[in-house]
């Protein structure tokens, strides 16, 4: 079959995902035999279809069809840009079981793997340090334990969840709300090439489509319908968060919360995801052993073969959790002179280890 009648059944403007799927439905999966049927054919399929006269005109337009051709001609030029649709062997299995599922996927780089397990971590845009280290923690562990890291490319928590899986040497995915060839947010630019080496950019929207407020409810049913699991990080009660958590459940995905702070806005979706029935999360090691990815490299573990100087060692076992400490704090633990502490926090912010999170504060981010 060719695959430009999937591409040109796709793009119809006016025509969404489920008057296509009816139309596909009542045709036999067969986007060619649409077009083939012309104004006519398509009038008769109507009350299978639900479709209108209206939409006859529109789907019966070998004009715009024709300029569809073309662009699906100029798409295929372009670097880099693919797609599948629901016939092929490599479109996703688990969006496959949605009564939604997209009609067609673009993607840049590759799609997650079948045989792997695929772990969505959202949460806030706006997120605490404190969210953000969890985050790429859990983004590492997963993908160094070989899991799908899958998230929305979005600044805070997603941005930090892909970064953390890209170092931990494992695969992320992003899902847009917008075209695969606009990288958006801009500021995530590095992090969209980089994530293309190992995994892949997801959409199903065309490129050159810019993202727009409405599309993020739909790309959120993609980034739980992609994920075997759904960890919320940080996210506040009007979070939209909340929709992919509420898609999630509704795909029967299982569902885990990072707990916060009482009174903590940024937590309190979470916390209320747990007294709903959420999974809490008290321990990574025990949420890997749940998911069946075992301790996927532990920091203990990982602590133990670091070549760090003594002082750096010091330092170090001062920052035991996931909370800024001050220069001075750590300087009254150590018992250090301050440019051995100043020397030893700049070794270990260069060895990737901890992070100056405002002046003269530093965290732990492994």
């Amino acid at each position: 079959m060719d695959r430009k009648y999937w591409f040109w059944i796709n793009n119809i403007k006016g025509i969404g995902n489920i008057k296509v799927r009816r139309i596909l439905k009542a045709f036999g999966d067969d986007p060619e035999a649409v077009y083939e049927a012309g104004k006519e054919g398509l009038k008769m399929s109507a009350g299978e279809t639900g479709i209108t006269a209206n939409d006859c005109d529109l789907i019966s337009d070998k004009n715009k069809a024709g300029i569809i051709f073309k662009e699906y001609e100029e798409y295929n030029c372009r670097g880099g840009m693919k797609f599948v649709v629901p016939s092929d062997m490599n479109y996703p299995q688990r969006l496959k079981e949605l009564y939604d599922r997209p009609n067609i996927l673009y993607y840049k780089g590759r799609l997650p793997r079948e045989e792997a397990k695929a772990v969505a971590v959202i949460g806030s845009r706006n997120c605490s340090e404190y969210g953000r280290s969890i985050a790429s923690e859990l983004g590492r562990r997963l993908g160094a334990a070989g899991a799908s890291v899958i998230s929305g490319l979005a600044l805070g928590i997603d941005g930090e969840a892909h970064r953390g899986a890209v170092m931990g040497g494992g695969r992320t995915y992003g899902v847009l709300a917008g075209g695969v060839d606009i990288c958006y947010p801009a500021g995530n630019f590095n992090l969209y090439m980089d994530m293309q080496k190992d995994g892949g950019i997801i959409s199903e929207f065309p490129a050159g489509t810019p993202t727009r407020a409405g599309m993020f409810p739909l790309r959120n049913r993609i980034i739980s319908g992609l994920s075997d699991a759904v960890v919320v990080v940080e996210a506040g009660c009007k979070s939209g968060t909340l929709i992919t958590v509420a898609q999630a459940l509704e795909q029967n995905r299982h569902v885990y919360a990072v707990p916060g702070r009482l009174g903590d806005p940024d937590s309190a979706g979470c916390n209320r995801l747990i007294s709903e029935g959420a999974q809490i999360i008290t321990d990574i090691d025990a949420l890997m052993e749940e998911l069946g990815l075992g301790c996927g490299s532990a920091p203990e573990n990982k602590k133990n073969n670091l070549l760090l100087a003594t002082d750096e060692k010091m330092l170090y076992s001062q920052l035991l959790d996931f909370n800024p400490k001050s220069l001075d704090t750590l300087t009254g633990e150590c018992g250090l002179p301050p440019e051995r502490i100043f020397s030893a926090l700049v070794e270990l912010e260069l060895k990737g280890l901890i992070r100056e999170t405002a002046k003269n504060f530093y965290m732990r981010i492994r």
